[in-house]
């Protein structure tokens, strides 16, 4: 009897205390608490719960938004930014919330990024976005024999104290070549590079070979990451047999929830601080050249936070 007494003093506690208590837990335990009575729901539904989940600098960033984001609530506006990111700086960027954490999540058009030979109408075009898209149009590879890709985005836009992973968002036309992992030709590779604003803290970057295709199914997946031989030209029109080492940490696509396909290029840590002013550079690019290529639909470069599990 003491203990069901004492369980029900929590409910004579006025509002603004649960809300607090319930501001310090995370988005989830907020939404179960509401389940748990009228006074709970009112408490884990009301702004100043939501507003310590929202990122403390969200309404600057939608100040940039392309179109007005309306909500009746901050709870409804976490749940627009999970479900449904925004379109920022003239649909060059995407903003978004991790529903778990509430953790930014940006992603650079392919308009934002650096594309080589991208103005060239030769070697890529610029097309109506395809369904599933987050912005109006995407670059679509023509031909050329060397792809390189890269991004840059501040670390002051994400949220600090995160782990984030870098994607490139594609897609592989129907009549495309030159982009398979062939055993005679070395994979792109993938770099993530931070560099710091103080000049005390030295640059880190990582690096990944990856497989834009025949990654869907764990045979093909195996295959390209044994130990393979092959012949290469030389100059004179010779032939040499090369050895490509086995690489366990080859990074293969996967199809995503929209529709489009995605390749992890890489992660990074933002400081805990706050006061992170570096950048990071996400960057694609083919060690061997040799080959043309066509058919790449390039969306973005997204920039989530990445978990263990």
């Amino acid at each position: 009897m003491e203990a069901a007494a004492g369980g029900a003093e929590i409910y004579r506690l006025p509002e603004e205390c649960v809300a607090y208590a319930i501001s310090l837990t995370t988005p989830g335990d907020a939404c179960h608490s509401s389940a748990v009575s009228p006074a709970f729901r009112a408490a884990a539904d009301s702004d100043a719960v939501w507003d310590r989940f929202l990122p403390p600098d969200h309404a600057a960033v939608l100040a940039r938004a392309d179109e007005p984001v309306e909500c009746e609530s901050k709870k409804e506006l976490f749940s627009r930014l999970c479900g449904s990111p925004v379109l920022l700086d003239g649909a060059t960027m995407s903003f978004g919330l991790e529903r778990r954490s509430g953790a930014k999540c940006l992603m650079l058009s392919a308009r934002a990024l650096s594309i080589v030979w991208g103005d060239d109408p030769t070697c890529w075009i610029w097309t109506a976005s395809l369904p599933g898209s987050r912005f109006p149009e995407v670059a679509e590879l023509v031909d050329v024999c060397w792809l390189e890709i890269s991004g840059k985005l501040s670390l002051s836009l994400l949220s600090p104290g995160t782990t984030y992973a870098a994607y490139l968002v594609f897609a592989i036309a129907e009549e495309s070549y030159g982009l398979e992992c062939h055993v005679g030709m070395l994979p792109p590779k993938a770099t993530v590079t931070v560099v710091s604003g103080s000049s005390s803290k030295p640059a880190t970057s990582t690096e990944h070979a990856i497989c834009l295709q025949h990654m869907q199914g764990e045979e093909e997946a195996a295959m390209h990451r044994q130990k393979q031989q092959y012949m290469r030209l030389r100059k004179g029109y010779g032939r040499k047999m090369v050895t490509r080492e086995a690489d366990p940490d080859i990074r293969c696509p996967r199809r995503r929830g929209d529709g489009w396909a995605e390749v992890e290029l890489g992660e990074f840590a933002v400081a805990g601080d706050g006061e992170d002013d570096g950048v990071v550079e996400v960057r694609l690019e083919e060690v061997d050249s040799r080959r043309w290529k066509r058919g790449l639909i390039v969306q973005g470069i997204e920039i989530r936070p990445k978990h263990d599990s």
